[in-house]
């Protein structure tokens, strides 16, 4: 990069891709390595066969970009969506958009795992897609774009002829029988979920893209489209073969994933779970509460002052220093976590709802800890939450 160049990368404002003014200046394929303050994340976007190891570990969303070579000429199969704007609190106008979402904390380890289920999201339950190993095999010979400005990984792969080719005809037709999608869907818990308004899907042609878009896209794929090494490969001038070559299967998940279709905008985060006083979680962290790290097995309460007793009995809560911030909550979670056990079927669902009681407000937290009766109506709610967002079954 040129010292230039670098500088307006490093200035670059925080923030999702798809805010307002949001271009990024274009970036070849392959950067030098350019992390940020601190070092760990890249600062700079890029095409690689796979991640760099720090952003494969911190990304915060991810959806692929499927194509397809017609002659020496490329497509790409795309949403004709109305993209959410977090900005705004609205729907963008229609325009073409990737298929992708927020990553699910602290449960989803890999981009490839948030891209897939995010796709089978948007294509519901009716257009007989391919099962998900076969899926993670398309994927396994992918090339990978990371966005940098939205901690966004973006998967290119290439599928066979005849591979989702009548993809779009199954999805207008499964759309038709399902009659006009509503804007979003209330929870048992009265939470607003935001449905993806996607009116089509369709293969692009590379040339309706680059040098200049034929028609509407989205922020974010506009943003996309400004990387030097995504337009030299719709331009033809970038092979991926030569470019990414194989050196080596690549890892794919094992098992992660895979429970079921759902429908539904984005990631599975929850929205928010308030608490009596409006105040509350932002959404559930998977079991693991800000600040909490989880009960070490065979070490339960080790180093905790309880009263013991029979599961269920109702503690003296430990009241911690003023500037023992995380020890106070690793404290907390650990008598939550005996608490909330015998109320639930596994020690997976204890740990993730004990992570959620966590970001309740200090006095609906001490009430959880001294009235059973309070704990069991809020595990009963937690239960329901992750059951709405398909986390349980």
């Amino acid at each position: 990069l040129k010292s230039g160049m670098a500088m307006m990368v490093m200035n670059w404002p925080p923030g999702p891709p798809w805010g307002p003014g949001a271009t990024q200046p274009g970036m070849g394929y392959r950067q030098p390595y350019a992390a940020g303050p601190g070092g760990g994340l890249s600062i700079n976007s890029y095409l690689e066969r796979s991640l760099r190891s720090a952003d494969a570990e911190s990304y915060s969303a991810a959806g692929i970009i499927p194509y397809r070579r017609q002659g020496k000429a490329v497509e790409l199969l795309l949403a004709w969506e109305r993209p959410w704007n977090t900005f705004t609190q609205a729907y963008d106008a229609v325009s073409w958009n990737v298929f992708g979402g927020k990553r699910i904390p602290r449960q989803e380890r890999q981009a490839e795992v948030t891209a897939l289920r995010c796709f089978e999201e948007c294509m519901g339950d009716d257009c007989n897609l391919p099962e998900r190993e076969a899926l993670e095999a398309m994927l396994s010979k992918s090339f990978m774009l990371w966005y940098a400005t939205g901690k966004f990984a973006i998967i290119f792969f290439e599928v066979a002829d005849g591979v989702f080719g009548d993809l779009p005809e199954a999805f207008s037709s499964a759309k038709a029988q399902a009659g006009p999608a509503e804007e979003f869907r209330l929870t048992s818990t009265g939470i607003k979920r935001y449905i993806k308004q996607i009116d089509a899907i369709e293969w692009v042609p590379a040339e309706m893209l680059v040098p200049e878009p034929k028609k509407a896209v989205s922020d974010l794929l506009g943003n996309i489209l400004q990387v030097v090494g995504v337009r030299e490969f719709l331009e033809g001038s970038l092979d991926p073969a030569a470019a990414f070559p194989e050196s080596g299967p690549k890892e794919m998940p094992k098992g992660e994933g895979k429970k079921g279709k759902g429908k539904g905008k984005g990631g599975k985060e929850g929205k928010g779970w308030k608490g009596k006083d409006g105040k509350g979680m932002k959404g559930y962290k998977d079991g693991m509460g800000k600040g909490w790290k989880g009960v070490p097995m065979g070490m339960m309460g080790k180093g905790v002052p309880m009263q013991q007793g029979m599961p269920g009995n109702m503690y003296t809560p430990w009241e911690p220093a003023a500037d023992d911030s995380e020890m106070h909550l690793q404290m907390y979670g650990e008598q939550l976590y005996v608490l909330v056990q015998p109320l639930v079927p596994n020690q997976y669902l204890a740990q993730k709802i004990t992570g959620m009681l966590l970001e309740l407000p200090q006095n609906e937290l001490m009430m959880n800890l001294t009235n059973h009766e309070e704990l069991a109506k809020r595990v009963t709610e937690a239960v329901e939450l992750l059951k709405e967002d398909g986390i349980v079954q």
